[in-house]
């Protein structure tokens, strides 16, 4: 429970950098989000800033999967994304061909570690089966309103997606696993505020 707590600190430390108590505005998330699968769970839910001149995005996601899609799993997400080049179409859409980003998620539950138990010996694994890094890239199209009210832009995107564990498993197996083995899938909307 420590650990779970820590963790939920930590990453709502992280999405709340860009926040300003003197400004009520930036203490809102500037976009929420709604994924399905994606390595963040079933489905999941968002919120986060669009920084650097919306040159970068820096975000939250719960993710939930449950009992009859594969077992009860609870996920916590915090992204940040690059956008390394915007296509302008009009007024009205933006067209982002590739968006670079990483990702740090932490699953909730008995049955994953940030510290082995004591029954393994200490270095026996490697790797936090709790924690997991992941690296990403995603295409998206947004679609701008023109009248400014709460809803400012709708985002439609396909997120692909590879683990830590998953990446050296598939170096380590390159005659087992092909590349598709470890990309994971995930389709989005978000929604500008």
């Amino acid at each position: 429970m420590k650990n779970t707590v820590s963790a939920m600190t930590f990453l709502l430390w992280i999405i709340a950098g860009p926040c300003h108590a003197q400004n009520t505005r930036s203490i809102l998330p500037e976009y929420v989000s709604t994924q399905y699968a994606g390595s963040v769970g079933w489905m999941s839910l968002g919120a986060g800033y669009n920084l650097f001149k919306h040159r970068t995005r820096l975000g939250v996601q719960y993710g939930f999967v449950p009992k009859e899609k594969g077992g009860r799993l609870h996920i916590l997400s915090s992204s940040f994304d690059f956008k390394p080049y915007v296509l302008h179409i009009s007024n009205k859409f933006d067209f982002n061909p590739v968006d670079l980003g990483v990702k740090v998620s932490y699953h909730f539950g008995e049955q994953f570690h940030i510290k082995w138990p004591s029954r393994y010996p200490d270095g026996y694994y490697w790797w936090k089966s709790a924690l997991r890094l992941h690296l990403s890239t995603e295409t998206a199209l947004t679609y701008k309103f023109s009248n400014l009210g709460t809803v400012k832009s709708l985002t439609p995107y396909l997120e692909l997606n590879s683990a830590d564990l998953y990446m050296v498993s598939y170096i380590l197996n390159l005659k087992s696993l092909s590349f598709g083995n470890i990309i994971k899938a995930g389709v989005g909307l978000r929604i500008g505020l």
